[in-house]
Parts: C-alpha cells; structure tokens; sequence
C-alpha cells in the first residue's frame, strides 16, 4: 500500500507546487502623482573646432536617393563652437513635403565628418539610439564644393556647394 501512496502522494505534491509557481501575487500600480523614474543622461556637449576649419559654413545639397521619387534638399549649419543644424525637404514635382530639422553636434576626424543630433524638430532625442549619428567619409573639399559618402552599406554619394550665411532651403 505505501508503494501506491508514494507515487500518489509525490504527484499531488507536484501539482500543488505547480500551482503555487503559477500564480504571481498581484501587481501594485504605481500612484498616480509619482512619476515613473528615468536615467538622466549626461548631456551632449559639442566640441568646438578651429575657426579656419574649411568645414564651417552652410552646404546645400540636392541628391535623389534610391526609393524616392524627388529630390531629396538638406541644407545644414557648420559652426566654429561644433553645433549644427540640418533641413531636409522632399520635392516631389511642384510638391514639396514638410521638413525635418535636427540640430547637435558636428565634427570631423581622420576624414570622417560625423553628426550627432540632439533634437529633432525641436524635441530631444535618445543620444544612445544610432539613427541619431551620422558618419561620412569626407571625398573633397575644394572651395565652395564638398563630395561625402556615407560610411554603411550602400552609402551614397552627396554632393553639397557652400552657400552664402542666411541662405534657407528653396520652396
């Protein structure tokens, strides 16, 4: 009879133990008035460059990337304390589509032109995530005229001109 109980007893004992690892005791909400904690991230400082550097400007470029069917416009802000801003305007036809602007950070090392946005269209953005870098190998810088590929597969050539301070993305 201890033979029969034995195996009776361990398998009710399993099933209880299994019922107990299944249930999870019940989640307190967080109160309402407490907000939920966030990591503060250290703030992003640029780097100011030399005020000769032959990077500092404003560069329009007008490019037409694979899959779209307009003229990709970006015009974007060098300056000498390595802050940036960047547009970018679509042109499909006579249609233009509404604007992206980023502004951050900007440098280059090695031949690597790099930027960092910090806020897009006015919001902060996460640093961390890495659609918010930028790297392009710098190709020529002559003048008015600035040649950059992209550093990631497939990376496209852009082709920017210096403009005049003041100048904005065309309607």
């Amino acid at each position: 009879m201890s033979r029969k109980f034995l195996p009776l007893a361990g398998v009710c004992a399993v099933l209880v133990l299994a019922g107990c690892a299944g249930r999870k005791p019940p989640q307190q909400p967080p109160a309402p008035d407490t907000p939920p904690r966030a990591e503060a991230a250290e703030p992003i400082r640029c780097t100011p460059v030399a005020a000769d550097d032959p990077m500092i400007g404003t560069w329009y470029s007008v490019s037409r990337p694979r899959g779209y069917a307009g003229d990709f416009q970006s015009l974007t802000v060098l300056r000498a304390d390595g802050t940036m801003t960047y547009e970018t305007q679509l042109k499909v036809g006579r249609r233009t589509r509404p604007a992206l602007r980023e502004s951050g950070c900007w440098s280059v090392a090695q031949g690597v032109y790099t930027l960092q946005t910090t806020q897009s269209n006015g919001e902060p953005v996460d640093a961390a995530d890495p659609i918010y870098v930028n790297r392009y190998q710098v190709e020529k810088l002559a003048g008015n005229q600035l040649r950059l590929r992209e550093l990631k597969n497939g990376g496209q050539t852009l082709t920017a001109r210096r403009m005049q301070p003041g100048y904005r993305l065309p309607n």
